[in-house]
């Protein structure tokens, strides 16, 4: 099965089309403020300096029409740290995970750095904040972002995040797993679609991925689960698995009060539209 043919069996025809037609036409842009480096005003002059409208979408995070990027990455805002930018429904993650400064709180799937430096936004600086990359390349990337960003204090690890399962047992607060998926909401022109067999093994990890995280949790702690995509078995059927596991967990019902949001007992589903990406999460609760 094609996957528009995939998106017309699982979606109204309304809501088809609208998702359909998202993937051919820009987006906003979206990017929030690095408060650890700069403070609001100086970021919110220079932004004024640039002639951009922009509006406030979420806390702390900000949406301009898509004419204003070439002037947002070639500015000295960007260049120096003072602006991340990133589309909304990836920001959605760090807000559901919603640290503080005294979580312990870790990074899964952490490269290229975005949500991680949302996450030490929100924490401050000196928090308790691991997080991790397999690939070595996208390992240098993150590190390079956190520093542009003055995350310097964060702790990074090159390694496979399904080794927390042996070595960090009950350590952690709060995880964010963005995890590796299929990567559909930026399907369109040049995308290269994925097979049933290479889709099959992502899923697959993702089930291994989430397992490990929920070992690593501490009991009545939480681990936000995330994908940008729209399978079925990259999302609820991931999470139905852990349910099905040995942890005694809850999936906790979220919502951000979004017009594209679609809330099952799974998770939430973003569908894509003028500014979101596609985008699904669920945060689990570990009971004991």
């Amino acid at each position: 099965m094609s996957f528009k043919d995939y998106l017309e069996s699982t979606l109204t025809k309304s809501d088809f089309n609208r998702v359909w037609d998202s993937f051919f036409k820009p987006k906003s842009v979206g990017f929030y403020l690095n408060l650890l480096k700069f403070n609001k005003d100086e970021i919110v002059f220079g932004l004024n300096n640039l002639d951009i409208n922009f509006v406030e979408f979420l806390p702390n995070f900000y949406i301009c029409e898509p004419k204003f990027k070439e002037a947002l990455t070639h500015s000295e805002l960007f260049a120096n740290g003072a602006i991340y930018i990133q589309n909304p429904s990836s920001y959605l993650a760090a807000l559901a995970l919603n640290p503080d400064k005294s979580d312990v709180v870790l990074d899964m799937c952490a490269s290229p750095g975005g949500k991680s430096i949302a996450l030490a936004n929100m924490m401050g600086r000196g928090a308790d904040l691991a997080v991790m990359e397999s690939d070595t390349k996208r390992f240098y990337t993150l590190k390079s972002n956190l520093n542009k960003y003055g995350c310097e204090w964060v702790r990074t690890y090159n390694k496979d995040a399904r080794s927390i399962s042996r070595n960090c047992q009950g350590r952690f607060d709060k995880i964010l797993l963005d995890a590796p998926c299929s990567s559909y909401s930026h399907f369109g022109d040049g995308f290269v679609e994925k097979s049933a067999k290479e889709i099959k093994s992502i899923s697959k990890l993702q089930k291994q991925l989430l397992n490990s995280a929920l070992s690593a949790l501490k009991p009545g702690g939480c681990v936000v689960y995330s994908t940008c995509t729209f399978f079925e078995c990259e999302n609820e059927e991931v999470v139905q698995n852990a349910l099905n596991s040995k942890f005694d967990i809850t999936i906790d019902k979220i919502s951000f009060g979004l017009k594209t949001e679609i809330i099952s007992e799974f998770g939430l589903k973003i569908l894509p539209d003028c500014d979101m990406d596609a985008f699904f999460l669920a945060k689990i609760i570990k009971n004991s």
